[in-house]
């Protein structure tokens, strides 16, 4: 006899497009005045802590694997204080003006238009 494997997940699980958020490019700091590559991510409202967390690590996981070979900043992700708000930036390996122009030109080069 034959069974189906039941599914472990309970309610609905629908992944956020990038395209349904409202994303802000910008240059920051660091809290040591390091230059910040970032993207401000604002899912509509009524959106869950687990549907920015999910969306936040989805695009960041593509932002990874489109980074090119020879760049060696890291991608993070920060979910901000309200559920529907969050980060992803790049943290600088090097730290300089050359490297952060770089990751703003890859981040505007990626963002979903």
């Amino acid at each position: 006899m034959k069974t189906t494997p039941k599914s472990r997940h309970a309610g609905q699980t629908t992944a956020t497009e990038p395209q349904n958020a409202t994303l802000n490019l910008s240059l920051g700091k660091n809290r040591y005045g390091t230059p910040q590559p970032q993207v401000d991510i604002f899912l509509p409202r009524g959106s869950s802590y687990r549907e920015t967390s999910a969306m936040l690590y989805t695009f960041a996981a593509s932002l990874e694997l489109r980074t090119p070979t020879s760049e060696r900043w890291i991608v993070q992700t920060e979910r901000l204080a309200e559920a529907n708000h969050g980060r992803i930036y790049l943290e600088l390996a090097e730290g300089d003006h050359a490297e952060a122009m770089r990751g703003m030109a890859f981040l505007n080069a990626v963002l979903p238009r």
